[in-house]
């Protein structure tokens, strides 16, 4: 049961596999990340906190199972890591803030804890976010760092689960998602992140931005595991009333191939960004339609009446969440969440009105795309970015902001799934990703074409240098 020098480079499928198949434990697995860890997250930083007793006892109790002969499933003895917006039993959960965490300990865990543990995952600990889950980290924290090139973006808000990921401090990860924040640092970081249908995945126990927009989803290396994590964490929950309930037959076999799938692509707006960078998407055209897909041009909707949808929505769904603690601890709050809630305290029913009105107006002409094709393939950060971006605008200019959400926060207005893939690198090697999005409740097409893509190609299959940043 001799674990692999380079075990941490394993997809979480394969560990799963090895441990079933008797070739190395889960106790052994890991300590060994914990060793990892232990090593690397001094400078890459994306651990909060590392559960690593708790793990080892996890760890110890499924490889008494696994020598019974009981396994839960294709993730029994997995180690992962949780952004720390989930509420795991027993422990804090600060969700990047300052203060929350120290007012007590989570009585219950969040439904998606609760679903992997269940199938066997190991906890290995939190990993951090920017502040609320919003666009910057709270002054408190020490950002982590991308782990191929340190002074490039690592994204928002799951930056944490991109970099603990990319660098093998864990075989995969949650994120979550309300305007880009599992695409941003999938793309950035290499990964492959699902973001699921809103609702698909329950929202129990998470601490949220806006209910209306966030998703809870997988950061994966591989469309094989995200769609592993995926089958586990999805279905409806009696505690969220907002999610959706699947039936049993639906599961993601990872068969298909593209052959005639319809994919849109609005050329224009691909083209709107760095020219490398686009480039590099480019090509993925090309891959897919040497598979078979058919490209098809597209226009894509308007992107201001999402923004304005998104902007007032959010805000609103922001104050609320904190309406405990704002104002009344203000001064415990950074200035870019707090400037939020601000705003948000001010926006009157008639204002909220009119963007629920434009996010119904907007999915709607959005959904019509899928009339004409399966799939629409658009760039996920389609400009570099430095590692302190505050894509608030702040360190941008305003048609740069505007670029770099125009391809994300559309669909969480829309509520329909996307799948971020890498494609290749800048030239000072930072990863490149493009996100290929379908319509409401199609993750398993979507996975399925990912890793039909990855079939061919390898981006997946690099990861970054220990001696990098």
């Amino acid at each position: 049961m001799t674990l692999p020098e380079s075990a941490h480079w394993l997809s979480a499928l394969d560990i799963g596999s090895g441990i079933l198949r008797g070739e190395f434990s889960s106790e052994g697995v890991t300590q060994a990340m914990l060793n990892r860890i232990a090593a690397h997250n001094p400078r890459l930083r994306p651990y909060c906190s590392v559960l690593k007793e708790r793990a080892l006892m996890q760890a110890s109790e499924l490889d008494a199972e696994t020598r019974s002969g009981v396994s839960r499933g294709p993730l029994h003895g997995v180690p992962i890591a949780i952004k720390d917006l989930c509420d795991i039993k027993d422990e804090a959960t600060f969700a990047g803030t300052s203060f929350l965490g120290k007012q007590g300990k989570a009585s219950t865990s969040a439904c998606v804890v609760e679903r992997l543990e269940a199938a066997g995952a190991v906890i290995l600990g939190k990993v951090k976010l920017t502040e609320g889950a919003y666009t910057t980290h709270h002054p408190s924290v020490e950002p982590p760092i991308n782990p191929w090139v340190a002074d490039r973006w690592t994204g928002i808000s799951s930056s944490g689960s991109g970099v603990a990921t990319a660098a093998g401090l864990a075989f995969a990860s949650l994120g979550s998602d309300t305007g880009g924040s599992i695409r941003f640092p999938s793309a950035s970081c290499g990964l492959t992140g699902l973001k699921p249908t809103h609702g698909r995945v329950p929202l129990h126990g998470v601490f949220p931005l806006s209910p209306s927009l966030d998703h809870i989803g997988p950061m994966a290396r591989n469309a094989a595991d995200c769609a592993a994590v995926y089958n586990i964490i999805k279905g409806g929950d009696v505690r969220d009333p907002l999610s959706l309930w699947p039936d049993d037959s639906d599961k993601t076999p990872l068969s298909a191939t593209p052959t005639s799938v319809r994919i849109g692509v609005d050329r224009k707006a691909l083209e709107s960004g760095d020219e490398s960078m686009a480039g590099l998407v480019l090509q993925t055209i090309d891959v897919l339609r040497e598979q078979g897909a058919v490209i098809v041009e597209i226009e894509l909707p308007d992107v201001s009446v999402a923004a304005s949808a998104w902007s007032v929505i959010c805000a609103t769904d922001v104050a609320n969440a904190h309406g405990d603690t704002f104002p009344s601890r203000a001064q415990d709050y950074g200035s870019d969440l707090r400037k939020l809630l601000e705003f948000g305290n001010t926006v009157d029913g008639r204002a909220l009105a009119i963007g629920i009105a434009q996010r119904e107006a907007y999915a709607i002409s959005f959904d019509r795309l899928f009339d004409n094709v399966s799939a629409i393939l658009t760039p996920v950060v389609p400009i570099p970015l430095a590692a302190d971006t505050n894509i608030g605008g702040h360190d941008l200019s305003p048609a740069n902001a505007a670029l770099v959400s125009r391809f994300n926060m559309p669909v969480n207005i829309a509520r329909t799934p996307s799948l971020t893939m890498p494609c290749g690198f800048t030239a000072d090697g930072a990863p490149v990703g493009f996100q290929l999005v379908a319509r409401r409740l199609q993750e398993n097409s979507l996975l399925e074409l990912g890793a039909a893509y990855q079939a061919v190609t390898a981006w997946h299959q690099t990861h970054p240098s220990d001696s990098t940043a």
